[in-house]
């Protein structure tokens, strides 16, 4: 077994014996893994806090919490963790608790942690707005992860109203809407999701990392597609691929222009489509492990398929599809990527029954089948 690996495992076992509440034999192993290797990604320091909550050891908590690295800047964690009483900042570490949780992957654990986090908020002379809000955004981000949107839309609304009863800063109260925008869209209630998105937008100052306006353009994006506004949707990625191209970052203007290329095939602007996705795959050419290489792939023979559906005599465009399908089939199989071998699994049926193959499309039927059930 190699180091890393090795690692991970020894840091899961530090995680289980903390869910047993066997926080002692925790805090020894967690010690031995320190002693011999580099502490990576935070997870060990992640693990030393949680074991000192559970051991109520709030000095150590404290320390643990200042140098993991999410959610608040430096000054305001520093501001939080050393005003007031230990009681008091107690609230501050779960949170910090929660959002490392979250990025590590222990989604309940953070759920934990922040309600946790809330509970001690609701104690007689402890509410911390900043704190309260933040930990509701929290929440609701990682419902949205999970895919329980109704439990997100409950979070990000209640952030909303504490943004607007506290006259939280811009960013924060953006990112509360966003989240709420993207609630929203998965729900499929897209005007409103629209009117969350737009207020967003509004908050986005200058100041603001360029990748969450870019995020946010191309949501809105999506969502006037859903609309059938294709004009506006269309003008919003175009936006955001401005930006990305601002930041020379390859996947981001690739991210950019296969949402663009999707804008296109639905305003059957097959030709602009298909530049802009055969742009965005030799963007990617260099990274092929990235996630969006599949995506590409796989919109690439849509855009072939397309053209060959218009015109049936276009053998060429015919084999280019089935070509692209084939490459996506061995990316996503390759990456155990059940979602992804649904998806053209399906697509790849269907068009072969259209190409009169209803052998080959029946075998890709089942495989689609089998690979949805996969995923449940």
């Amino acid at each position: 077994m190699g180091e890393g690996k090795k690692d991970a495992s020894l840091l899961r076992e530090v995680h289980h014996l903390l869910t047993q509440g066997k926080s002692d034999e925790a805090h020894v192993l967690l010690a031995q893994i320190i002693a011999e290797t580099p502490a990576r990604h935070h997870e060990p320091g992640y693990l030393q806090a949680w074991g000192a909550v559970i051991q109520e050891h709030w000095e150590m908590v404290v320390q643990h919490v200042q140098d993991l690295p999410v959610l608040l800047d430096v000054e305001k964690r520093d501001s939080l963790l050393t005003n007031g009483s230990v009681r008091r900042r107690r609230p501050v570490c779960l949170l910090i608790l929660g959002e490392m949780a979250r990025e590590l992957g222990y989604p309940e654990e953070a759920a934990e942690h922040l309600q946790h986090c809330l509970a001690l908020l609701s104690e007689r002379r402890m509410n911390i707005p900043d704190v309260r809000l933040m930990a509701h955004g929290s929440l609701g981000r990682l419902a949205l992860e999970m895919n329980q949107t109704a439990q997100a839309r409950l979070q990000f609304e209640i952030a909303s109203h504490l943004c607007q009863e506290e006259d939280s800063g811009q960013p924060l109260h953006a990112a509360i809407l966003t989240g709420l925008c993207e609630t929203l869209f998965r729900l499929e209630q897209f005007e409103s999701a629209l009117v969350s998105g737009k207020q967003a937008l509004r908050l986005l100052q200058e100041g603001t990392p360029p990748h969450c306006r870019e995020q946010l353009l191309l949501l809105l994006g999506r969502i006037n597609l859903a609309l059938g506004d294709n004009a506006s949707a269309l003008a919003y990625v175009q936006d955001a691929r401005y930006l990305a191209g601002q930041t020379h970052d390859a996947a981001r203007v690739a991210s950019t222009l296969l949402a663009l290329a999707e804008i296109q095939r639905e305003g059957h602007q097959l030709q602009e489509a298909r530049a802009s996705c055969q742009e965005a795959l030799a963007l990617l050419t260099d990274t092929p492990e990235h996630p969006l290489y599949g995506n590409a792939l796989f919109l690439c023979g849509k855009l072939a398929e397309a053209g060959w559906r218009e015109h049936p005599e276009q053998e060429a465009a015919a084999k280019e599809a089935q070509a692209y399908y084939e490459q996506a089939l061995a990316l996503f199989t390759e990456r155990h990527d059940t979602t992804g071998l649904t998806r053209v699994s399906r697509q790849l049926a269907r068009f072969l029954e259209a190409r009169d193959e209803p052998e080959l499309a029946l075998v890709h039927w089942k495989n689609a089948f089998k690979h949805s059930q996969q995923q449940d």
